[in-house]
């Protein structure tokens, strides 16, 4: 018997062989794909990683934004309210369009940004979607062939078993790495839309009472 390990970045994989026998094309496929989805799943790893990064910063940014839309509304609201023969009314007007155009400008930055993000996200989804497609329909049905014919296989069967045991700790701790980032993903998307259906109910309440105090422009990120 002939104990080898093989180091890997997602983790070290380590089976037993009996060089007495030869291995019969089903285990030569099964140890093949079991390299593989090693590969997969680090690549999987990788990509949930750099998908998650910039999640936190766009977060900071909606909050941002919506902290210049709830100055803005005050600022509207004074100006509402503000007499004709208030002499302070001009710079209150002159404040909110400040304002009114600072949002625009942070918009303009901010939401091509967004949309590459969620494109991204939407690629990674359907990526990691395949790659959970082929571990449950080919990887793992070859793997069972090792256990159901173990009798003529080179690689000890037990080695196997806890070596693949091991694995699926692996990638079941990726999983969570995959949950986590649809949730925050999710999450970041949800505070958006609410954040956009303030901003158009906000700007048509503006343009309703002065249609001279901005330009109207499209502010949607579709889902």
């Amino acid at each position: 018997m002939e104990i080898t390990t093989q180091s890997h970045p997602l983790r070290t994989i380590t089976l037993r062989f009996d060089r007495s026998k030869t291995a019969p094309e089903f285990e030569i496929l099964a140890l093949q794909y079991y390299q593989e989805i090693h590969e997969r799943t680090w690549e999987m790893k990788q990509r949930i990683n750099k998908g998650r990064l910039p999640i936190r910063g766009f977060c900071i940014q909606v909050e941002e934004l919506e902290g210049l839309l709830e100055e803005a509304k005050a600022k509207f609201k004074h100006l509402q309210a503000a007499y004709e023969t208030n002499p302070y009314k001009p710079t209150i007007r002159i404040q909110l369009i400040r304002m009114l155009a600072e949002i625009h400008a942070f918009m303009d930055r901010f939401l091509p940004e967004l949309v590459t993000l969620t494109k991204d996200y939407y690629g990674d989804e359907e990526y990691l979607f395949a790659q959970d497609k082929w571990m449950e329909d080919t990887a793992f049905p070859q793997f069972r062939t090792i256990f159901e014919n173990y009798d003529d296989c080179s690689v000890d069967m037990v080695f196997f078993d806890e070596d693949l045991d091991d694995f699926k700790g692996s990638l079941g701790l990726v999983r969570k790495q995959q949950g986590r980032y649809y949730d925050e993903m999710d999450a970041l998307v949800d505070s958006y839309t609410d954040l956009n259906e303030r901003l158009e109910d906000f700007f048509e309440a503006v343009d309703n009472f002065d249609q001279t105090l901005w330009t109207p422009r499209p502010l949607h990120v579709r889902k």
